[in-house]
């Protein structure tokens, strides 16, 4: 298994450790209740270094991640930071992203884990005979540190934090060496994302974890944090098979795509809380008056709700507040769609 830079910080913490993608990482470390809570009412920090950063560059590279994504791409200022989808020939996801503009010529993307290798390859499958250059930087490394806390915590070390608007970031110079203070998360409670050396996110985590005292937050309650939001996670929500106009992402198709236009969307996306006890799985049937009409892509025990929780896709249309049922083993359980996303978030 491939190991980030902080590895041995988890260990020491004593974080208990899974596979991800190929990677050793902390799944939790107090427990995923506590690390939810800490990130919802206070603040706390993840190593997302699993995640990889490429490089896009030259006289075509908005031309090309532009004709590779559901969002807007072209024409945005510099410094900012757009949430996508990337579809397939076939209209089904690659991946969904973040796509970072430093210049109309300079821009670079955050892929998943679990995608970088495919990720890389579709950029460069797509950039024959165009004027682009894509350099992958997995050996940089990533921190989140997010919750209503954040922007004071990180404006202590850096004064600009607090200037920095949602979805935009900013280049820095920090002991000699660039990074990249980005207002950007993946939790719904705000806070801000740092690209960086490793050398570099080494003296950071220490900064932050062991003087400033912020609670690490393993994956666990990053799924947790993302599901209450509704947010879609790779593999689950978006896939090669699961186009982005049926999905929880599908407010990112801000433009006609004729590959989208031509697959039509035949499946919803929809969040429920389940009424009785139980936590629907992903895969669980979902039905409506005893038919089965779709499944659990994902879901969790909501913290913040002290409910069950579920994104459930499904091939018909539901209305609010109707019900549905999840079947859980030998057990329908009933549940009911809600809007998403599950938890209201004060700005």
């Amino acid at each position: 298994m491939q190991k980030t830079a902080l590895n041995s910080q988890h260990h020491a913490l004593g974080a208990k450790m899974v596979e991800f993608s190929g990677w050793e990482m902390p799944v939790s470390y107090q427990g995923i209740l506590a690390e939810h809570l800490a990130v919802r009412n206070t603040v706390g920090i993840f190593d997302l270094s699993h995640m990889g950063r490429i490089d896009v560059e030259g006289a075509d590279a908005e031309q090309l991640l532009e004709s590779l994504s559901t969002n807007i791409i072209s024409g945005k200022m510099n410094g900012s930071a757009t949430y996508t989808v990337w579809i397939n020939a076939e209209g089904g996801s690659v991946d969904d992203l973040i796509v970072y503009r430093q210049s109309p010529t300079q821009f670079f993307v955050i892929v998943n884990a679990s995608n970088r290798d495919k990720d890389l390859k579709f950029l460069e499958d797509h950039a024959q005979k165009l004027r682009v250059e894509i350099t992958p930087r997995y050996n940089d490394g990533i921190l989140a540190i997010q919750g209503p806390q954040a922007p004071s915590m990180v404006s202590h070390l850096f004064p600009s934090a607090s200037v920095i608007k949602p979805m935009h970031f900013e280049e820095l110079i920090y002991d000699g060496e660039q990074l990249i203070l980005s207002a950007t998360g993946y939790t719904g409670s705000g806070g801000f994302e740092i690209l960086a050396s490793e050398k570099i996110i080494k003296q950071l985590w220490h900064y932050f974890v062991d003087q400033e005292k912020i609670p690490p937050i393993g994956l666990g309650a990053r799924d947790t944090l993302r599901l209450e939001m509704g947010y879609a996670l790779y593999g689950h929500e978006l896939s090669d098979t699961i186009s982005p106009p049926e999905s929880v992402s599908a407010w990112t198709v801000k433009k006609a795509l004729p590959v989208l236009e031509k697959r039509a969307t035949k499946r919803y996306a929809y969040g429920v809380v389940l009424l009785e006890k139980g936590i629907a799985r992903e895969g669980n049937e979902v039905l409506s008056a005893g038919e089965e009409i779709g499944y659990v892509t994902s879901g969790t025990y909501s913290p913040s709700l002290q409910k069950a929780i579920a994104l459930i896709l499904v091939n018909k249309k539901l209305t609010e507040g109707g019900l549905v049922e999840v079947q859980i083993r030998s057990q329908a359980c009933p549940a009911q769609v809600v809007k998403l996303p599950f938890v209201k978030i004060e700005k």
